[in-house]
């Protein structure tokens, strides 16, 4: 691995902070250590995105859209598609009994305690 400047280190540092919001896709903040296998094939064709995805699109077109532009829009609809179909997958993995927490916090007073 070629060795990196502290501004090279602190952008790669910055961008993989953020891969898990913006997605590694064809439509992410391009860097020159990012290779083409992560993106979807050039050929493959665009996913309509779910109901949610494009209600949670509209909110923001209704708060923000006259700073937007429909390119920008369609970049931030399959983000947001994007990170539904990643809180699924979360939401889909099984937890053992060791990832549980042990307790609950509760702030509501027992019976007992006077």
């Amino acid at each position: 691995m070629p060795e990196m400047n502290r501004r090279e280190f602190a952008e790669a540092i910055a961008l993989a902070a953020l891969v898990p919001v913006l997605g590694t896709g064809n439509d992410a903040i391009p860097w020159r250590g990012t290779p083409a296998a992560l993106g979807p094939a050039a050929g493959a064709p665009a996913q309509e995105p779910s109901g949610l995805a494009k209600a949670l699109a509209a909110a923001i077109r209704a708060q923000y859209g006259d700073r937007l532009s429909e390119a920008d829009l369609a970049v931030i609809t399959r983000q947001i598609e994007t990170g539904l179909e990643r809180a699924e997958k979360v939401r889909r993995s099984a937890l053992s009994n060791g990832d549980a927490p042990d307790f609950v916090f509760s702030a509501t007073r027992s019976a007992r305690s006077g």
